[in-house]
């Protein structure tokens, strides 16, 4: 078997088990999100359509993340299996290294890695801005028109409605309730019927419902008089129709140069440039925050100043305390009145500038962490390809059993320090540099490591070798405090 051949079979050992378990990675980043958003997703009345796209779009946002998890859930399974058919033996007993037997799968991780990186930067903006775009306007759309019977229905706004049944073709209804709050004055307005029937019409932009054998009781509000006195008119009638616009109901079309400002949807081009524009703005806002305050919140501190503006000529003015010891009490009375004014104005203005601070804080933090987290998923494929393919040479099993134990126990640790330290990014308790590169930087030293006791042939899995660490251990402990004997 030549070199090229051996890396064309090493290949394709490997890409099926990497498109299984990557398929599998995003399908669980997919439900979690699934039931994450289903109650503000279920009920809105979408059309599969727009749901399709939806959800679509939202599968694909989690071709990165997934990534490094089926590069190193693969890695363990294919060196699993060729570690347990003794492949890898046959291998390495022709002369071929470890790493030269890696170097094939080494090249292709390279080549993923480097489409995360471009998917990252080029597609997953797009991905994002019309994912986010349809889950915020599904998530904005009000329930869909489901009247139960015996039951108030407030989905729509300016109504409450109530049927007591509703016959099985869904369009005849029995002892209809309907309260109409559209003028704004409150409850003006009800009509009552025996019988109706309710349909839509204009591609559901309008709810008509039929009264019939009916009642409508109102209070005419036309002016201030009628507003005292609140008279009521009831009218009877045998059919009556009414028509309520349920635009308002429907999703709408969010534009999305809304959406282009969040850190998920730019490139890193685009981020840098916010970033660079966003220190500059805090830069500014101190400047500017130091010239209001001292503009509007100054306080008087100078003897000098006091004496300057003492318009009652009180002579011996020594310091501030004396001052205003010597003041009228009415005079006294105001000026502490105006300090202390001032004074919660003052801790107001610097309340509000604090809150815009740590908002800037935050929008600066998120784009640094998304500008890192391009290059980071990259570098995770590589490392933990390292960290997965010695794994697996040194556990020497195959399969969905050990190896996807082993790969979810690693995968969980570096997701878990990569979300506290994002979160500590975030919180501007981290650099966004040391927080995002914490993770990768923890598992390099364990791949080099691994790569080396792999290369080496260590038993490290091998419960043998341990168990006979402790007995002879163990033993050595016995025989020092064992007492001598004397012949």
């Amino acid at each position: 078997m030549g070199i090229k051949t051996l890396h064309i079979y090493l290949v394709k050992k490997y890409i099926p088990p990497f498109l299984a378990t990557l398929f599998i990675g995003m399908f669980i980043f997919f439900m979690i999100f699934l039931f994450t958003y289903i109650d503000e997703i279920v009920g809105k009345g979408i059309d599969n359509i727009t749901l399709t796209k939806m959800f679509g779009y939202i599968f694909v946002t989690f071709l990165s993340p997934s990534m490094p998890l089926a590069i190193l859930l693969s890695s363990i399974m294919t060196f699993g299996n060729l570690g347990e058919s003794y492949e890898l033996v046959s291998m390495k007993s022709a002369g071929l290294s470890l790493l030269s037997i890696m170097k094939p799968l080494l090249v292709l991780i390279i080549g993923l890695a480097g489409f995360c990186f471009l998917f990252s930067n080029y597609t997953l903006p797009y991905v994002n801005l019309k994912a986010g775009r349809l889950l915020y306007d599904v998530r904005s759309s009000k329930p869909a028109i489901n009247l139960k019977e015996k039951v108030f229905y407030n989905g729509i706004q300016g109504y409450s409605i109530r049927i007591d049944k509703k016959d099985d073709d869904g369009i005849t209804i029995h002892n209809v309730y309907i309260y109409d709050h559209t003028a704004g004055m409150g409850n003006t307005a009800q009509m009552y019927a025996k019988d109706g029937q309710i349909a839509m019409k204009d591609d559901k932009k309008f709810l008509i419902i039929k009264l019939f054998n009916g009642t409508r009781y109102s209070q005419p509000l036309d002016d201030a008089k009628q507003e005292r006195t609140r008279p009521n008119t009831i009218m009877h009638f045998k059919e009556q129709e009414v028509k309520i616009d349920l635009s308002k109901i429907k999703m709408q079309n969010t534009d999305e140069v809304l959406f282009k400002n969040n850190a998920g949807m730019m490139n890193i081009k685009q981020l840098a440039q916010y970033t660079d524009t966003a220190l500059k703005f805090r830069q500014q806002s101190y400047k500017q925050t130091y010239n209001q305050f001292s503009n509007l919140y100054y306080f008087q501190k100078s003897l000098a100043q006091c004496r300057k503006n003492d318009s009652l000529k009180v002579k011996e003015i020594t310091s501030i305390g004396n001052y205003i010891a010597k003041l009228p009490i009415l005079h006294k009375k105001n000026l502490i009145e105006g300090a202390l004014n001032m004074a919660r104005s003052a801790d107001s203005f610097v309340t509000s500038k604090v809150d815009e601070e740590e908002a800037r804080i935050f929008d600066q933090a998120n784009y640094a962490v998304e500008w890192h987290k391009k290059f980071t998923l990259s570098f995770a494929c590589i490392i933990l390809f390292f960290v997965g393919a010695p794994l697996g040479a040194i556990v020497r099993k195959g399969g969905f059993g050990m190896p996807v134990v082993i790969s979810v126990f690693l995968f969980i640790t570096y997701h878990v320090i990569s979300i506290t330290c994002e979160k500590m990014v975030l919180q501007d308790k981290l650099d966004a540099t040391v927080g995002m590169w914490t993770s990768p930087i923890i598992f390099l030293p364990i791949g080099i490591w691994l790569s080396v006791k792999a290369a080496n042939d260590s038993p490290l899995f091998d419960a043998n070798v341990y168990s006979d660490f402790f007995r002879k251990l163990f033993e050595n402990s016995t025989s020092k405090h064992a007492p001598a004997t004397i012949n």
